[in-house]
């Protein structure tokens, strides 16, 4: 009988919170019809600000930078940074125009090597900064041309890292070999044998069917005899 009266009182107290959610839902029924339109809208936004702005700016970007490639490729780094034809954008407008798309980023990024070949390097470092990618292979080699220019231009500090961080974000033997072995000289400048034995003795140890394992062992003798000292 107990067992009755606790079925009783448990359906009782269901169809009590059954009603209180209907009297919710009928005194709220407007907000939340607004609420659920307001996500399809903004969905529906989202969606239709990808299809008809991001994409075709991108798709702009891509053709514009197709023509500055071109003048790239060729060695014609006035012609690519500027205008390689009429009516065409230049690496710098492009990377400043469409700054948000994957061309505007790799025209930062060839921006960024032209400056390095012409000799300026901060100007190198600001456009190269700007080039982001989560692949392991161009990410990596632009984040070691950073350090280039900052060898260049005797922050050695600053390069040390870059080659490091370039090394660790690659994770390949074939592009952290040859970062590895920058920091390792990088170091030697500033005097820090232990840390250039540790980048070359990484080369040797984890990227030991890379070419530049071959020699390295010349590099490991000559900064063990400086750590002898």
């Amino acid at each position: 009988m107990a067992l009755k009266e606790s079925g009783s009182q448990g359906s009782h107290h269901s169809e009590e919170i059954v009603s209180r959610s209907e009297q919710f839902i009928e005194k709220y029924s407007k907000t939340i019809i607004w609420c659920v339109l307001g996500v399809i809208v903004l969905g529906v936004g989202i969606w239709l600000y990808i299809d008809k702005v991001v994409k075709p700016r991108g798709d702009k970007a891509a053709a514009q930078l197709y023509l500055a490639e071109e003048q790239f490729m060729a060695g014609a780094d006035s012609a690519a940074l500027n205008a390689p034809a009429a009516g065409a954008m230049g690496l710098l407008e492009i990377a400043d125009k469409y700054s948000s798309t994957d061309a505007g980023k790799l025209a930062h990024a060839y921006a960024g090597i032209i400056y390095y070949d012409e000799g300026k390097y901060e100007e190198a470092i600001r456009e190269l900064k700007t080039f982001k990618a989560k692949e392991k292979m161009v990410a990596p080699s632009i984040t070691r041309l950073i350090g280039d220019c900052y060898v260049e231009l005797g922050q050695y500090d600053k390069a040390a890292k870059c080659f490091m961080d370039a090394a660790k974000a690659a994770d390949n033997p074939v592009v952290s070999p040859s970062c590895l072995i920058k920091a390792g000289h990088v170091y030697e400048e500033l005097g820090q044998y232990d840390k250039a034995l540790n980048a070359y003795k990484e080369i040797q140890d984890k990227y030991y069917t890379a070419p530049e394992s071959e020699s390295i062992e010349a590099s490991i003798i000559r900064v063990e005899a400086q750590l002898k000292k």
